[in-house]
């Protein structure tokens, strides 16, 4: 009875390793190469200090695979600012926002990918500021063209960046708080 048990256990093992195999061979994999668009959509609600800021941004993006471990890409967006004063009035902004990096994914053995985008950030509008840093981030591929992607926290210089603070501020450093996530679908040609 064992033996027959271990035979059937050896025999469900091959089998399985078999399917799982041919699975891979047919299913659909991922150009290495390849130009990609989407884009990130977030809002922020702030209250301290009897100061309530809300925030919404929306950052279309477009950008190319070289290989499985390098990407260029642009985010040009739009974002608005409201802040209510203690005092009654409102501070109202509207920032336009222009982001080229370069993604290296470092670790990205198939449908998960992390990686880090490094590069520059310029806001222009009511507001306007500079960054220049490294931003890590996830991106999780749910087909063969569509990926949901993540990032969460900044490490680099800020100089006025509009998502600092409504007042002038400037400095460097590393930044992970949950008003730094941000998410993203995104579409592989």
């Amino acid at each position: 009875m064992k033996k027959l048990l271990a035979l059937t256990f050896a025999a469900t093992v091959l089998l399985a390793a078999g399917t799982v195999s041919a699975q891979e061979k047919t299913a659909p994999t991922p150009k290495d190469k390849g130009w990609w668009v989407g884009g990130e959509i977030g809002f922020w609600h702030t209250n301290a200090d009897n100061l309530g800021t809300n925030t919404f941004a929306f950052a279309p993006e477009a950008g190319y695979d070289f290989n499985k471990r390098w990407a260029l890409g642009v985010g040009i967006g739009y974002a608005w600012v409201s802040s209510e004063l203690i005092n009654g009035e409102s501070i109202k902004a509207n920032i336009f926002i222009f982001n080229p990096y370069a993604r290296w994914k470092y670790y990205n053995p198939g449908r998960v990918s992390l990686f880090l985008d490094g590069g520059v950030g310029m806001a222009g509008g009511d507001m306007d500021g500079f960054k220049i840093g490294i931003q890590p981030g996830i991106a999780v591929r749910l087909n063969k063209h569509v990926r949901f992607q993540a990032h969460l926290g900044f490490l680099g210089y800020c100089t006025n960046y509009f998502n600092d603070a409504i007042d002038d501020s400037n400095g460097f450093g590393f930044m992970l708080s949950s008003s730094d996530l941000k998410f993203g679908f995104y579409y592989t040609f």
